[in-house]
């Protein structure tokens, strides 16, 4: 093993003296990056090789690369790339292969491989990796389409992208993933190709007009004859090389859409082929197609609906003006031109404004929402809406409009969630709109009696209009619904308790006492809470009395100690034995797995006790605590005893 280390190190000699040479490092850094990487050498020359070791010798050396670009550019060096900066390189290229060909189940060094690759500009070595991984990792279709993206996007072959696809399919057969990228792919290429085209007959028509324009000037024939047999060759090339029409018009695209549709039966994949297809001038035909499948395959699904709408905003429409719902019946035997915004189809282009944009699209969810009456198609109505009402520029009426008509909609067929009523409700009270603000409260929480929000803005409604009656009524109802072991109820216990402590005084200890009946989630927090109300309220003496006996009232309560042992230290004259007293039923009931409650005992003796009682804690401590725990107090108290922490805690 050492005669290996030895012979790598040797030959990382000649890089380290151009480093030297060129003074990207002095001495001193030369020899730390030898002796760092005779360190990497030895680890992953060992007999049991370990993954985090190549790994971090590949992380060294790609630091390395790092700084030496970084200090090159400072020092505006290029000499020696070679013999430097792509030697370490080279360096990390055989560490990635021994760490695929040892590891080769972790995909994540494939992919680390990947990156370093592209990095670096070593693209023959992509193309090669990118095969062998798929090899050992034939099973994952996101590796097929990486795959293909690198052969399309960055090696320009659209081929191999094709070949990658294919295989992948045969192993994925009904794989979305691998479709889809298929179907773009294949698109991307088709516009590509006509973009080519299209500058193509461009230059060619400009030469040609170039031509007759010198020949009418009187140029010599000699000019026109030679551009004339310049022209041909391309002319003769093109003839020879040119795509086919079926490519260039997306045939391809097609063919993939067939396969993939009979094979992966799913409303939201063919939702998104076709939000693929409308990004291209080209696709009318194919996105008619998708179209009529959606709506003869799944015309009851709310996804089916919601693309037809959101295609009518987007003003893709159908050429024939009928009213939309019956242009969407899966009944309707009309044809379904697809028509954008603009465009011509030997009649004049249909005007459509935004205004009549979305209107349509409303029209549409107004038919879907009759044929398909479910939460989740409504819920797609309101998104739409709220989504145009987030953007107020342009017909700001007219959307509020249609948003309140939609909230109403909702409400009236019970088919309204939680998000949409907060909203709803937020609006009616900014156009204090109170009484049917009441009136959608009391509906919602009847139909939603498991949301805690709607209840709070109800209870809060109720009270900001002092209608005390009516808010303890909500509350309680409230209480009931939730449950009372439900922390998440602990919200509308402090609501009430804040309205009552400014409009109701009277009643504020009646309400903490009954809050501290319920379950722990609740009383918990209730319990400092109401100790510290008294404390203001009626001195510490009656807080003393109601601490001794929640105290010793199971579920026990850390937090109460603590708040009472604050209170007793607020007071113009301490009592150091009620202090003591909150700190030792504490160490008692939770003494045994909580290092804290001993340390706060400690610091309070040290600071505003008696120092001497502190040894007997200590020991008391290290005689109660669990044996996992023991460590941890060691620790801690010998850190406040040497004084490197300040003896702070919840006394101070």
């Amino acid at each position: 093993m050492a005669e290996f280390v030895e012979f790598r190190s040797e030959e990382m000699i000649p890089e380290l003296e151009q480093m030297e040479r060129i003074r990207l490092f002095d001495k001193g850094d030369i020899r730390l990056i030898a002796k760092r990487r005779k360190e990497f050498e030895y680890k992953i020359q060992r007999r049991t090789k370990c993954k985090e070791d190549y790994l971090r010798y590949i992380q060294y050396e790609m630091d390395l690369l790092k700084l030496i670009r970084v200090k090159r550019e400072k020092l505006g060096l290029i000499q020696k790339k070679a013999e430097i900066d792509y030697s370490i390189a080279n360096r990390v290229n055989k560490l990635f292969k021994q760490a695929v060909f040892r590891f080769q189940d972790d995909v994540r060094i494939w992919l680390a491989y990947y990156r370093f690759c592209k990095q670096v500009r070593f693209y023959s070595t992509v193309s090669r990796m990118l095969v062998r991984m798929l090899q050992v990792h034939s099973d994952k279709p996101l590796l097929w389409k990486l795959a293909a993206q690198w052969e399309f996007e960055d090696c320009h072959s659209v081929e191999n992208a094709r070949q990658f696809l294919l295989r992948g399919l045969r192993f994925h057969p009904d794989s979305k993933v691998l479709y889809t990228e298929a179907f773009r792919l294949e698109l991307q290429y088709a516009a590509l190709k006509r973009k080519q085209r299209e500058e193509k007959e461009a230059a060619e028509a400009a030469a040609q007009a170039a031509a007759t324009a010198a020949d009418s000037s009187g140029t010599p024939a000699q000019t026109s004859e030679s551009s004339s047999v310049s022209l041909a060759p391309a002319t003769q090339s093109r003839s020879g090389d040119e795509i086919t029409d079926q490519v260039i018009e997306g045939r391809l695209a097609e063919v993939i859409y067939e396969t993939a549709s009979k094979k992966v039966s799913d409303v939201a994949f063919l939702i998104s082929l076709l939000s693929i297809a409308k990004d291209y001038s080209f696709t009318e035909k194919l996105q008619a197609k998708i179209v009529n499948d959606l709506l003869s395959r799944f015309p009851d699904d709310e996804l089916t609906w919601d693309a037809m709408a959101r295609r009518e905003l987007e003003g893709l429409s159908y050429s024939a003006d009928p009213p939309v719902s019956d242009a969407l019946s899966p009944n309707n035997e009309a044809s379904m031109e697809i028509v954008e915004e603009g465009a011509s189809n030997n009649k004049p282009a249909i005007k459509n404004p935004l205004k009549e944009r979305i209107r349509r699209c409303c029209a549409v969810y107004t038919a879907a929402v009759k044929q398909l009456p479910t939460e989740r198609m409504w819920t797609l109505y309101l998104d739409t809406l709220f989504e145009l009402n987030q953007d107020l520029s342009h017909l700001p009426t007219f959307k509020k409009k249609l948003l309140r008509a939609a909230f109403q909609g909702a409400h009236s067929a019970g088919l309204m969630i939680e998000k949409y009523y907060l909203h709803w409700v937020d609006i009616l009270e900014k156009s204090k709109k109170y009484k049917k603000l009441g009136a959608v409260l009391r509906v919602a929480t009847e139909r939603i009696p498991s949301s805690v929000e709607l209840w709070q803005v109800r209870l809060r409604f109720h009270l900001s209009k002092n209608e005390e009656r009516a808010g303890i009524d909500v509350f309680q109802a409230a209480i009931a619904r939730l449950g009372s072991e439900n922390a998440a109820t602990l919200p509308l216990w402090k609501m009430l308790l804040l309205y009552c402590q400014t409009k109701s005084s009277h009643k504020v200890e009646q309400v903490f006492r009954d809050g501290l009946q319920q379950g722990p989630a609740v009383s918990a927090p209730l319990k400092p809470m109401f100790l510290e109300w008294l404390v203001i309220m009626k001195g510490i003496v009656a807080a003393r009395k109601v601490y001794e006996t929640l105290s010793i009232q199971p579920p026990y309560c850390l937090e109460l100690h603590n708040k009472m042992a604050a209170l007793e230290c607020m007071q113009p004259d301490i009592n150091v034995k009620q202090i003591r007293k909150c700190y030792e039923v504490a160490c008692e009931q939770f003494g045994k797995n909580n290092t804290d409650v001993w340390m706060e005992y400690v610091k309070f003796e040290q600071k505003r006790g008696d120092p001497k009682n502190v040894s007997e804690i200590y020991w008391r401590a290290l005689k109660n605590l669990d044996p996992m725990h023991t460590d941890i107090f060691v620790s801690e108290f010998s850190l406040v005893k040497t004084g490197l922490t300040a003896p702070q805690g919840a006394t101070t």
